[in-house]
């Protein structure tokens, strides 16, 4: 078995995670500042990684400190939009809503790294983007919130992440390895927020939460959504191309208003059905070999 396949259902695993994370994050918000919430998810993820991958840690040069900071930079730009737009708007709107990268990462790799993408690459993130239009835009711009604004700021910047993440990964002169190059990244996150958070609510802000729903949030978005999510990822894009890892993306929109109808109790509606299979259909299109699979039918039938 390829390591593609491998580490396709670890990343739609981690999707899953990321669309628990939505609702937890949500509701934590009730009592923790999003600027705080993500100082110690990052920190926490960094930790844990480095206390995992201790044996990884000495392999961090001076190339792995700048190109993970670079990409700790878009990663942080990304997720800080996407956060304290979720304070502003419903957690099934933000996931789907986030989940225009899938239009976006091809885009780029297109008009700014010059890559060339499969014709049903490009039908697969359409046809995606329907699905996201039908879920979380049908209702009109007149419910467009601020919130989901700043959702789509974030996905700007989480794209340019992504195709960053993509270029280093696949870069065979570079020496800068996976897993010390996820916990720079999350350190600089870390650090980021920590400055965010002090800049603007003051040093006491950066206090730790004494709330043990919130310490539950924060365990589970740092250990599984942030921790595990990007350690996979990062190593996965060594294997699979980032338009591909996109589409991946589309399972927590899906995840994430299962897990809000459960723990926010936010409606399911036949519109969220719809767009839902529409994305499931865009990933399968995107992994199946399409015109492959008609030549063996005809073959057979011209057989038989």
């Amino acid at each position: 078995m390829s390591k593609s396949k491998i580490y396709l259902p670890l990343l739609v695993l981690g999707t899953a995670f990321w669309g628990i994370s939505f609702p937890l994050s949500k509701d934590a918000f009730d009592s923790i500042h999003p600027y705080t919430f993500m100082f110690y998810r990052f920190l926490i993820a960094a930790f844990i990684l480095a206390l995992i991958f201790h044996k990884q840690v000495p392999k961090i040069n001076n190339e792995t400190i700048k190109k993970g900071s670079i990409a700790g930079i878009f990663l942080f730009m990304g997720i800080c939009w996407q956060t304290v737009g979720l304070k502003y708007t419903s957690s099934s709107n933000a996931s789907f809503i986030a989940g225009i990268e899938v239009v976006l990462i091809p885009l780029f790799a297109f008009l700014f790294l010059k890559k060339s993408i499969q014709p049903k690459m490009w039908v697969a993130c359409l046809l995606a983007l329907a699905g996201l239009y039908t879920i979380a835009m049908a209702s009109g711009l007149s419910n467009f919130r601020i919130g989901d604004l700043m959702v789509f700021t974030g996905s700007l910047f989480y794209s340019a992440y992504v195709l960053y993440v993509s270029r280093v990964s696949t870069d065979r002169q570079s020496k800068v390895d996976a897993i010390p190059f996820v916990i720079i990244q999350l350190f600089i996150c870390a650090v980021l927020a920590g400055v965010l958070t002090i800049s603007t609510q003051g040093a006491g802000a950066i206090s730790m939460p004494l709330s043990p729903d919130v310490w539950k949030a924060l365990l589970f978005v740092g250990a599984l959504s942030t921790a595990y999510m990007y350690c996979i990822q990062n190593a996965a894009q060594r294997y699979i191309e980032a338009e591909k890892i996109a589409l991946t993306y589309l399972c927590e929109p899906i995840f994430a208003t299962i897990f809000a109808y459960v723990l926010l109790n936010e409606e399911i509606t036949g519109r969220t059905i719809i767009g839902g299979t529409l994305i499931l259909l865009a990933m399968l299109m995107a992994e199946v070999n399409i015109v492959a699979i008609y030549k063996k039918i005809r073959a057979f039938y011209t057989v038989n």
